[in-house]
C-alpha cells in the first residue's frame, strides 16, 4: 500500500522516535518537479526542531517519492497512516529526458537577458555550514555595506548554487543574520518573479524581512539573482547560498527504493524510550 509523510503535526514521541518528523509544507504536484520541504521535528511541540530539508517529487499514479537525508539525533520519519492507498500499476516508465550539458555554456547576443549577463559570486563563507565566529574570529559579512550592481550568479568553490527555500539558524553563511529565499525558485516560463526576502534571529526563522529580490531561472539548471541593498534594520545579513545537486540521470519516479516499515506510522509510540529508532544511523542514498 502506498503512503505519504505526513504534513501535519504528529504526537509527541510517535513513529517510535524520540524526534517525529513531519514535512512542513504540502505535497507537490506533478507540474510542480521535485521540490524542497522543510522538515519538522516533533519532541514537546509542533516544530521543537528545524531539521535538515529533503527533496519531494509526485509521480504519476498518485504516489510520492523522497529524497531523504541523515538528520541528527535520535529521529524517524514518520509516515501518516490516514494516507494509505492501493498501489498503483505502472507498467510502462516514463521517458528519460537527456540533459544537454552544453546549455551550461551557452552563449546569448541579447544583453537584456540577465542569464547571460550577470556577475559571479563564489564565496564559500556564504554556505550554512559556515559560521560567523568561530574560535573568535569573525568572517564579518554584513550584506547592508555592499552597493549590488544587476544580476548575480551564486558559486561556493567553483559549483553551481543557489538560495536556500528554508530556514538557517542564525549566525550561518558567514553572517549574524541568515538571509534565505521566502518562496520557491520559478520555472523556466515564468521569467523574472520578485521573492521575499528572510532573516533568522536566533531560533526564529522569519523574524526579519527585507525588500522583496528579484529571481530567473536559466537554459542549463540555475538561477541568476538582481540582489538588493538590504534593510539596515537587520544585523550583519548574508545571503546564504547551498550548491546544487546535479541532475538524475534517471527519472526517480522510476527508480526508487521502498521504504515499508510499519513502525514508522503516526498512530504508534514506543512506550519505551529505550527501543527507539534512529533514522540517524541509516545512511540514506538516493530516493
Amino acid at each position: 500500500m502506498d503512503i505519504r509523510m505526513p504534513e501535519s503535526c504528529v504526537s509527541p514521541y510517535s513513529c517510535n522516535t524520540v524526534l517525529s518528523l513531519w514535512l512542513n509544507g504540502p505535497q507537490p504536484q506533478i507540474e510542480d518537479g521535485v521540490v524542497t520541504r522543510e522538515v519538522c521535528g516533533v519532541e514537546s511541540s509542533c516544530c521543537d526542531h528545524i531539521s535538515l530539508p529533503i527533496r519531494v517529487k509526485a509521480c504519476p499514479g498518485n504516489y510520492y517519492v523522497y529524497e531523504f537525508v541523515k538528520q541528527s539525533g535520535c529521529a524517524s520519519y514518520c509516515t501518516d497512516v490516514s494516507t494509505i492507498s492501493p498501489t498503483a500499476s505502472i507498467t510502462t516508465p516514463a521517458p528519460v529526458s537527456t540533459f544537454d550539458k552544453t546549455l551550461l555554456t551557452a552563449t546569448n547576443t541579447d544583453d537584456d537577458d540577465p542569464c547571460y549577463d550577470y556577475t559571479i559570486l563564489d564565496e564559500q563563507n556564504r554556505s550554512p555550514d559556515d559560521f560567523f565566529a568561530v574560535n573568535n574570529h569573525i568572517y564579518g559579512y554584513d550584506d547592508t555595506r555592499i552597493e549590488w550592481h544587476g544580476w548575480y550568479r551564486l558559486f561556493i568553490n567553483g559549483s553551481s548554487a543557489q538560495m536556500p527555500e528554508w530556514c538557517f539558524s542564525y549566525m550561518s553563511c558567514g553572517g549574524f543574520s541568515s538571509l534565505w529565499l521566502g518562496g520557491s525558485h520559478p520555472r523556466l516560463e515564468y521569467g523574472v518573479v520578485s521573492r521575499d526576502v528572510y532573516s533568522s534571529y536566533y531560533e526564529f526563522c522569519s523574524y526579519y524581512r527585507s525588500d522583496p529580490i528579484q529571481v530567473k531561472a536559466c537554459p542549463g539548471n540555475y538561477y541568476v539573482y538582481k540582489l538588493a541593498r538590504l534593510n539596515r534594520m537587520i544585523p550583519a545579513p548574508a545571503y546564504c547560498a547551498v550548491v546544487v545537486s546535479s541532475l538524475p540521470n534517471v527519472d526517480p519516479c522510476y527508480s526508487y527504493n521502498s521504504l515499508d516499515e510499519p513502525w514508522r506510522a503516526d498512530k504508534t509510540s514506543t512506550g519505551d524510550l529505550s527501543n527507539s529508532r534512529c533514522d540517524s544511523d541509516v545512511n540514506w542514498n538516493g530516493w
